[in-house]
């Protein structure tokens, strides 16, 4: 990632002036051919000031630890031994090492408790160092210029019948951390930063390594800034409330994020809302190689589909070993957490309107069980399985979208592209609207996916350039180009081509040009379209123009693969026009566009592009 586009990113985030407190953002969707309206909604987290206020006031309690005990000047606090327990509100300084003891909160349920860590070192050798017990919240102060260590023991005596606390630090009640200190944090039981209800981190340099998640909070998550790094076993980041619907939410608005995961990078139980920050997540073992996962080498196509089997994309060379970092723990997990290694996964919806993303992800990068919309943002994207998967719809409004390595780039039961910039590479489908189950190997569907009226694939703007070995664009339904760029390099083969559908392609605006096969557009298309094939293949690098009797060159493509059909359609096509077809300057034909829909084959013979399934 260039330090330039980091820089502008910062440098937006600084002019930006939206308040996002209280404010709900809103989403009006039109939906499939019916034009059904569907709204969606996210939670913008309700900052208060106390999980922002970064400073501590004067007559703090102070708390030096020296070892195994601590002294404590003023009240508040008291002290046993090696446990230091703090039972009512205000702020607190501690300072020093308590090297096999505990900090525990025991303060009134509507006290707020302020903790400054001013340069500590925690560690237990039985249990959670920092144990936030009892409180209203409890908010964590990292004081610039400080560093803070907190670690705690790889086995827990737990008093029969329990199981928590299960984290190096670890809140019953809401836990806040603010500050531009750094936090140092090792969970070697199991987590590392949990809370039983909501997490906010506001600042700081946070370094997390956990078994199992490395921040949790269970009603909510959300982040304002910080740089923060995590190294789970398990997910990165969470919020797993799946008993109240209002909860389980995550919210990044900004931060520095660097992402190890053993499962998924981050995970909401209900909604994922990411209006800010900057990322680079691994999740799983990686999206590894396009040769690991049976992609055939750039400009070739696989013989078949069995070499890219659903079941079998190298998975023996992304087994678990690879991801062995000291910390992995299979047992800590549940089955469900071990078969989804997705980079950011939302459980209702996804909502990305703005940030700078570097994924590379076992399964999924981006993937709803609900809606996934996306408003802005760049992405640099490999993946194992899709760039962005949606079970329900699928939204880009806005984007620089890369996608070097995936399995397929685009995946939901309806798919709108509205704007925005996209490069993809897949070793299967380049934008995919079907539905179906999803619950195969890594995401993959075991079954083939359904066909209806309501999958379908809308384009209305932006720029695509998709390099698929399956179909350029599939959709069990409808496709429809009113507007935007497309550019295709899909195969001529007999089941798959450029554009492939099951009921209707619906041509009223937009520019398309692809190096392979399409099926025929439908005749009740308001703009014309040229279907054409070679006589001779022409080789990847190539480049394919389509020029009027003018001179002028409507659409042109240097091709990425080898192809032996392709088809046109653009605003200035007219009916009765003849147009002149070049690959690298040279003339392969000339095209009088008799009707709304014209398929010729070079030297005056028969359109075969698209074998079996062609229907004109």
């Amino acid at each position: 990632m260039k330090k330039d586009r980091i820089k502008a990113y910062y440098v937006h985030e600084r002019i930006r002036t939206i308040a996002m407190a209280g404010l709900i953002v809103l989403f009006v969707l039109k939906g499939g051919p019916a034009g059904t309206a569907q709204t969606n909604t996210a939670p913008v987290f309700p900052y208060q000031n106390e999980d922002l206020d970064a400073s501590w006031s004067a007559g703090a309690v102070r708390i030096t630890l020296n070892g195994s005990g601590a002294g404590v000047s003023g009240s508040g606090a008291w002290v046993s031994g090696s446990t230091v327990t703090i039972n009512r509100a205000g702020d607190y300084i501690l300072s020093g090492t308590l090297s096999n003891g505990q900090i525990i909160v025991a303060a009134g349920k509507n006290d707020l408790v302020r903790l400054v860590l001013n340069g500590v070192n925690l560690s237990f050798s039985t249990g959670t160092p920092l144990y936030l017990r009892e409180a209203r919240k409890t908010v964590l102060i990292l004081p610039e210029n400080t560093v803070n260590e907190v670690s705690d023991a790889a086995v827990y005596r737990f008093s029969p019948g329990e199981d928590e606390p299960d984290a190096a630090i670890f809140a019953h009640n809401d836990l806040s951390i603010t500050g531009k200190g750094t936090l140092v944090v090792k969970g070697n039981y199991r987590n590392g930063i949990a809370s039983k209800d909501t997490l906010v981190i506001n600042g700081g340099s946070i370094t997390v390594t956990a078994v199992n998640d490395a921040f949790r909070g269970r009603d909510a998550l959300a982040v304002r800034d910080g740089v923060l790094i995590a190294e789970a076993g398990g997910d990165g980041f969470k919020a797993n409330n799946d008993k109240d619907a209002d909860k389980g939410y995550v919210v990044l608005e900004g931060g520095t994020y660097t992402i190890r995961a053993g499962t998924d990078g981050v995970q909401a139980q209900t909604s994922l809302t990411i209006s800010g920050g900057v990322f680079d997540v691994t999740s799983g073992g990686g999206a590894g190689t396009p040769q690991d996962r049976g992609q055939a080498p750039q400009g070739q196509v696989p013989q078949g589909r069995g070499a890219l089997g659903r079941g079998t994309l190298g998975r023996g060379t992304l087994g678990r070993g690879a991801l062995d970092r000291g910390v992995w723990n299979p047992q800590s997990l549940t089955t469900a957490d071990q078969e989804s290694r997705k980079a950011f996964k939302a459980g209702t919806k996804l909502l990305v309107s703005r940030g700078i993303f570097s994924v590379n992800a076992e399964d999924d990068a981006f993937h709803s069980n609900g809606d996934l919309m996306l408003s802005g943002g760049s992405f640099s994207i490999r993946t194992g399985d899709d760039g962005f998967h949606a079970d329900a719809l699928l939204r880009i409004d806005s984007g620089d979208i890369t996608i070097t390595v995936c399995y397929e780039g685009l995946e939901g039961a309806q798919i709108e592209i509205n704007g925005g910039n996209l490069r993809l590479s897949a070793t299967d489908d380049g934008i995919n609207a079907a539905g179906g189950s999803n619950t195969g190997v890594r995401g993959r569907p075991q079954d083939r996916f359904a066909s209806g009226g309501t999958y379908y694939v809308r384009i209305r703007g932006g720029t695509l350039d998709v390099l698929a070995y399956g179909d350029g664009i599939d959709a069990n339904g409808y496709v429809y180009l009113e507007g935007g760029d497309v550019k295709i390099s899909g195969p001529s083969m007999e089941a798959e081509g450029a554009v492939e559908f099951d009921i209707r392609f619906i041509i009223t605006g937009g520019r398309l040009i692809t190096a392979g096969s399409s099926l025929s557009p439908a005749q009740e298309s308001t703009q014309p379209s040229l279907l054409f094939s070679y006589s001779s293949p022409v080789a990847e690098g190539n480049l394919i123009s389509l020029m009027d009797d003018a001179g002028h060159t409507l659409l042109s493509y240097t091709v990425r693969t080898n192809c032996t059909a392709s088809a046109f359609t653009a605003p200035e096509l007219q009916l009765g026009k003849t147009y002149t077809l070049l690959v690298n300057g040279q003339r392969r034909g000339d095209l009088r566009l008799s009707g709304v829909v014209t398929a010729l084959g070079e030297g005056g013979g028969a359109y075969r592009g698209s074998g079996r399934w062609g229907r004109l």
